[in-house]
């Protein structure tokens, strides 16, 4: 009986990863959002999302087809069936959760503002922001978070993606940007010419979810399950600890 038991366990738990084996999991990301998401010089879709989704690809033993799909069509085409799931550091809110299932979460990110090093503040606030141009990437949490808090003390500059926020920020036409704090230390990073700097502390955790997850078609559950199995195992593989040290000089998980 024992012996009988031992092989029921494992068929019931091994058939939610290999379950996928051989099939082909069609995976949408933005490919607009460093270092998470990007387009590289071979005109390749890439970054920290890219190599999560194949790593999670490979513990299913699925082929994995990854395309790049504009933010604002991501949940909708989902919804759609053009693809299984979305890799593409998306937070969790009410109005997403209509669209689609979550899985857990697979990093964490807090959010702040980034400003040229002579904006003067030290802080920014609806007292310190008044007046200014406030800009962030259109139907994200960081815009909500704008919408809320600051649009009657400040103009709100809406972009189509982050990069063009920070764009913006470096050309004069913004003040301020509210993106995730990795994010911005890969644009700070990089453009260390345009002299740009996190301004005061991060938003709290409990003001802006600072969790991102992988979005499957609402009710796929199976598939749903079967990701957070093998996003475990690529946790406690050392899979997960490869791929973060790649972009991030710190664990992101």
């Amino acid at each position: 009986m024992k012996f009988r038991y031992i092989i029921l366990i494992v068929a019931i738990f091994g058939a939610n990863v290999s379950a996928w084996g051989g099939e082909r999991l069609r995976v949408a990301t933005e490919g607009a959002y460093p270092p998470f998401n990007f387009i590289d010089n071979n005109g390749q879709v890439a970054g920290f999302d890219v190599d999560i989704a194949k790593a999670l690809c490979n513990t299913l033993k699925a082929e994995c087809e990854i395309v790049a799909v504009p933010w604002d069509r991501l949940l909708t085409d989902l919804d759609a069936g053009r693809y299984d799931m979305i890799v593409a550091s998306m937070a969790q809110t009410p109005e997403r959760m209509q669209f689609a299932e979550f899985t857990d979460p697979y990093y964490r990110t807090l959010h702040a503002f980034i400003a040229r090093s002579n904006s003067g503040v030290t802080k920014v606030t609806p007292a310190t922001a008044h007046g200014k141009i406030l800009t962030t990437q259109r139907d994200t949490i960081q815009a909500t978070y704008l919408q809320q808090h600051y649009r009657e003390s400040a103009t709100l500059k809406l972009t189509d993606t982050m990069p063009a926020a920070f764009d913006a920020l470096a050309a004069g036409e913004a003040d301020f940007v509210l993106a995730d704090c990795l994010l911005s230390y890969s644009f700070i990073r990089h453009d260390a010419k345009n002299n740009l700097e996190i301004i005061g502390q991060p938003i709290p955790d409990d003001e802006m979810s600072s969790l991102s997850h992988i979005q499957v078609r609402k009710g796929n559950l199976q598939l749903l399950d079967a990701i957070n199995r093998a996003l475990s195992e690529i946790k406690h593989d050392g899979t997960y600890g490869q791929i973060s040290a790649k972009y991030f000089p710190f664990d992101i998980r």
